[in-house]
């Protein structure tokens, strides 16, 4: 047996770490963003049902609120979502 052969097994496990690290993270993130989204989802039905918005309309209101504040989207929608949280400046 040469070295080489010795050396790739150790190779494909540091590379399965590897991968397994990623998917990890990017399992994280996807969760993340599917929780912005139903945080996002849920404000804009609120500014919907409470000021009689269309879906575009009041998703334009939430991205002009996170802009005029300088904060991300979710933050917005958070605030509008739940009130006693700390809402944007």
């Amino acid at each position: 047996m040469s070295d080489a052969d010795e050396v790739a097994p150790d190779g494909r496990m540091a590379q399965a770490q590897l991968d397994l690290a990623a998917a990890r993270a990017q399992v994280e993130e996807l969760g993340r963003a599917l929780q912005s989204s139903r945080q996002i989802g849920m404000a804009m039905g609120i500014l919907m049902e409470r000021h009689r918005l269309a879906p575009d309309r009041a998703f334009q209101v939430l991205k002009q609120m996170s802009q005029r504040r300088n904060v991300k989207l979710r933050e917005v929608a958070d605030a509008i979502v739940e009130p006693g949280s700390a809402a944007p400046a």
